[in-house]
Formats: C-alpha cells, sequence, structure tokens
C-alpha cells in the first residue's frame, strides 16, 4: 500500500489555500493537505513530524517565507520546500535558494495548474539526492579507508573534497585549514595540467609543510577531468619521506621557494580583500535601489487599483440612481489619490536622505523640540494629546533641516498609535552618555512586539492595515536613514499594550 503525501500547505489567503489544495488533488492521488494560518499551527506542525512537503507564500501577516523556510529547514534540513507567491523579488529568491528552498514558483493564475508538476520534480530531486548522499558515505568510506590521500580541487586551487588520510597526511582536522597549506601548490598544478596534452596526467615528487610545521617528501599525482562541465583537478597525495631523507639541498631550497609562493599569496589575499569591500559597497547600493523600487511597485498598487475600480464602476453604471454611490465613489478615489501622493512624497524624502550631502553643525534640543510642538499643535489639539518635555535637553551635533523630521515623525507616531478613546501622553527627555546623547520620545501606545522591533524601520513594513492606522509605512525608515546620515543609531524599546520608547543617539557637541 503506498503512502499518502502529506503536504504543509502555509498562505494567509484562505481562497489560495483551497485553489492550491483542490489543484493539487486533482493530479496527485491520495494526497492528505494540511492548511497552516498562524505561527503557532506551524509550530504544532513542526513538532508532530507528519509532513512530506511544504508549500509556503513569501508575504503572512504574521511571518514571511523566509522564516518559515529556516524554521522547516532547521528541524528537516532534508524536507522540500516550495515558495510559492506574487509578492516575493529576485533578492528573496536568491536568499531562499542560500537558504536551501526546493524551488520558486510565482502565483500566477496559471501557476495553479502547473503546481502539482512542481511538486512531483521537487520530490523527485529530493529522493535522487537522498540517494546520491547514501552513495557519497558509501564512496568516502571506501577512501577513507585507503592509506593515500585523495583529493579533487578547482580550477583555483579551492580544496573540494577529500579523505581521512589527506587531512591525516597534513596533520588537519579541516578542508579549510588544508586548504591554506597547499593552496598555491594546486594552482601551480592546475596550470601546468592545461598546457599538457591528453591525457592531461602528471606526478611528481613536492614538499609539503604540515600544519605542525614538519616538512615532508610526498608522491603528488594529479589528473584533468571534467565533472558536471567543470574543469577539476583529481589527485592523490602520498608520503614517501623516508625515501627522501638524503636529499638535504633540495628540501632547503624547496624551502626558500614555498616561503616565496606565501609571501605572493598573502599579496594576493590583500589585493582581493580590497577587491571584495568595493565588491560589498556596490552590492550593498544596489541592494538598497532593489529594496526601493520593489517598495514603490508594491505599495503604490493598492491605491492605483482603488482608483481603476472605482472609477471602471462609474463608468459602467450611468444610471442617477448611482448618484448616492457615486458620491461614496468619488471619495474613494479622491482618498486613494491622495494616499498615493503621501506615499511618493515620503518616497522622495526617503530618497533624498541616501544622495544629499549633510552638513552638521551644533544644535539647541531645548530650542529645537519645543519649536517642533509649536509645528504640531493643530495636530496635538485635535488628537487632545499632551507633550511634557524634562529639561533640560542636551546639545548635539546635527543636522537641523533632517532632526526636525525625525523628531517630527517620533512625536507624530507617538500620538496616532493609541488604542481608540484613550489620550496620547508623550514624555522626552535626553540622557548624557560618553561620547553621545540620548534623545527619548516616550508614549502610551499600543506598543510593538519585540520580534517587530527591527523590522518597523524598514521602508513600507507596516503592522496595522491603513484603515486602522492610517500612514505610509515609511516614516521610521525616515527616521532611521536621517540619524545614520548624521552618524548617529536609532532603537526602540516596546511591549504590546505596554506603550513604546524610541530613542536616537547623536554625537555630543565639541568643546
Amino acid at each position: 500500500m503506498t503512502q499518502a503525501l502529506r503536504i504543509l500547505v502555509i498562505d494567509d489567503n484562505p481562497g489560495d489555500r483551497a485553489l492550491i489544495i483542490r489543484q493539487l488533488q486533482r493530479q496527485l492521488a491520495d494526497l492528505q493537505a494540511q492548511e497552516i494560518r498562524d505561527n503557532s499551527e506551524l509550530l504544532s506542525a513542526v513538532a508532530a513530524d507528519q509532513f512530506d512537503l511544504v508549500i509556503t507564500d513569501y508575504q503572512l501577516h504574521w511571518s514571511n517565507g523566509l522564516e518559515v523556510l529556516r524554521t522547516i529547514k532547521q528541524h528537516y534540513p532534508t524536507c522540500p520546500v516550495i515558495m510559492f507567491t506574487n509578492t516575493g523579488s529576485e533578492e528573496i529568491a536568491v536568499e531562499a535558494m542560500k537558504s536551501g528552498l526546493d524551488d520558486y514558483v510565482l502565483k500566477q493564475p496559471n501557476s495553479y495548474i502547473r503546481l502539482p508538476a512542481t511538486v512531483r520534480v521537487v520530490l523527485e530531486r529530493a529522493e535522487i539526492q537522498h540517494r546520491a548522499a547514501l552513495l557519497e558515505i558509501r564512496l568516502q568510506s571506501l577512501l577513507n579507508q585507503l592509506k593515500v590521500g585523495v583529493f579533487r580541487s578547482n580550477s583555483g586551487g579551492d580544496l573540494l573534497e577529500c579523505n581521512r588520510s589527506f587531512l591525516d597526511l597534513l596533520r588537519v582536522d579541516s578542508l579549510t585549514q588544508a586548504q591554506a597549506i597547499l593552496q598555491p601548490l594546486l594552482q601551480e598544478s592546475y596550470l601546468q595540467l592545461i598546457s599538457l596534452p591528453p591525457p592531461q596526467h602528471q606526478e611528481r615528487e613536492i614538499q609539503v609543510r604540515r600544519a605542525d610545521g614538519t616538512l615532508i617528501w610526498t608522491l603528488l599525482s594529479t589528473t584533468l577531468s571534467m565533472i558536471e562541465n567543470e574543469t577539476v583537478v583529481d589527485g592523490l597525495i602520498e608520503d614517501i619521506i623516508a625515501r627522501k631523507q638524503a636529499e638535504i639541498e633540495r628540501t632547503q631550497l624547496n624551502e626558500t621557494l614555498e616561503q616565496r609562493v606565501r609571501e605572493r599569496t598573502i599579496q594576493l589575499e590583500q589585493a582581493n580583500s580590497q577587491l571584495a569591500d568595493t565588491n560589498q559597497k556596490l552590492a550593498d547600493a544596489n541592494q538598497d535601489l532593489e529594496e526601493f523600487a520593489y517598495s514603490i511597485s508594491h505599495d503604490l498598487r493598492e491605491p492605483l487599483r482603488a482608483i481603476s475600480g472605482f472609477s471602471s464602476i462609474l463608468l459602467t453604471n450611468p444610471g442617477e440612481q448611482f448618484d448616492a454611490k457615486r458620491q461614496d465613489y468619488l471619495r474613494r478615489i479622491v482618498d486613494s489619490t491622495q494616499q498615493a501622493d503621501r506615499l511618493i512624497e515620503d518616497l522622495l524624502s526617503y530618497s533624498r536622505l541616501s544622495r544629499t550631502d549633510i552638513p552638521l553643525q551644533p544644535i539647541n534640543l531645548s530650542l529645537l523640540v519645543p519649536e517642533i510642538l509649536r509645528q504640531l499643535e493643530p495636530e496635538l489639539q485635535q488628537r487632545q494629546a499632551r507633550v511634557r518635555i524634562e529639561e533640560p535637553l542636551a546639545e548635539v551635533m546635527g543636522n537641523r533641516t533632517i532632526l526636525t523630521q525625525v523628531i517630527t515623525n517620533l512625536v507624530t507616531n507617538a500620538i496616532k498609535f493609541v488604542p481608540p478613546e484613550v489620550k496620547p501622553q508623550v514624555r522626552v527627555w535626553s540622557e548624557q552618555q560618553e561620547k553621545l546623547i540620548r534623545l527619548w520620545v516616550e508614549d502610551n501606545g499600543i506598543g510593538i512586539a519585540k520580534e517587530y522591533h527591527e523590522q518597523i524601520f524598514k521602508v513600507f513594513n507596516r503592522l496595522h492595515s491603513n484603515e486602522v492606522y492610517p500612514g505610509t509605512g515609511i516614516g521610521l525608515a525616515i527616521v532611521r536613514k536621517g540619524v545614520e546620515r548624521m552618524g548617529g543609531q536609532v532603537g526602540v524599546e516596546s511591549e504590546l499594550e505596554k506603550g513604546s520608547r524610541f530613542w536616537i543617539e547623536l554625537p555630543k557637541t565639541t568643546d
């Protein structure tokens, strides 16, 4: 009797979950699908260990697909996971693949039909990998029984695999340690092999300094091979020190040459390190740009879809009986347009923080904060908010325009995110530290769960819907970017239903 295929389906949308399960049941016989709607259900399913495959969306109201993937792989490294989503990006797909994702499918109308085929392919691939792993274990066991070192390296001299005797010969415990000893030699072997006519095989006697500092003579046999369209060097290395004891002069010469190679290797590593730093800076800039572009395309769609939908209704229902509804539709179109305008304005503010020069000057917070509160007076009165400043506030090095925007965003958030019928109470004070000033903004609001303390400072990361607490999701991202551009840091201390204490740290003014 064939065992039933057990699948976890993780998605916020009940309609999407139902459609996924229906398509799977049509093409996969004897299927058992379990729907996961929140984190507690996921943890229960993981503890029960009664599933063979996981299909998860990326954007979840309680988590995201990457965290789900890591949870599954942490407990069951070989369990196949498919991400089926329409809210991901190329960066997310790459990060997911690095974390062990088995397949990434964009959620489109025709993708539901192809999903069962993807499940079959992933399961077949997992079975092949399982069999290959068993074969690898058997092969490695045989290699480890040999008294000759066996290894494989690539064209750059990077070790890919070896047997136990290879490590024992070098007196190391890992490939990484062996790499540090043999990389120049392996690079040299590759260059020599590619210059030879087929069959590209070489055998030579070389001296190697082991991890404990001792020198030994070895017989190195290398062959150039093709493995999965990649050129590799397969080699054998054998200890021949017994028959090389008499060749002292050659030993001394090789020691000198080896030292020169090590010096050249260090120089190359230093150059590579500088190049890696430059590449990392470029990668970080590209990542910010991709995140920015993705945020725009994702969050501007909501108001634009509303405008398009209500406009279509107005065009297809011309009768006078729709006058009252027309007024409501027009009002919603105006609201959506204003929401899109606020999104664009906040995005421009965020973008300018990354591009403009930031001149710093001494700023007295005791003068700046009251000035900001005077500008916010209409909003404070409307919300019946009370803001208490504990004087004196310190003086910091900053940019007046950016610091004004940062404090304004913190105060407006403090009076906005409060429970219904609660009058906002805000407290502002500063603390002297060794080289920094920390400015605190404390509120009596709804609070923030600890797992979201980092997430709220990212662009468009909102914890509540726009209907409950209106906004663009960019305010705290502007706070972090602005403070970092002024050479400072930002953070929050908060718990649900216990209010929040946001802080920013900026350098002290020089005496």
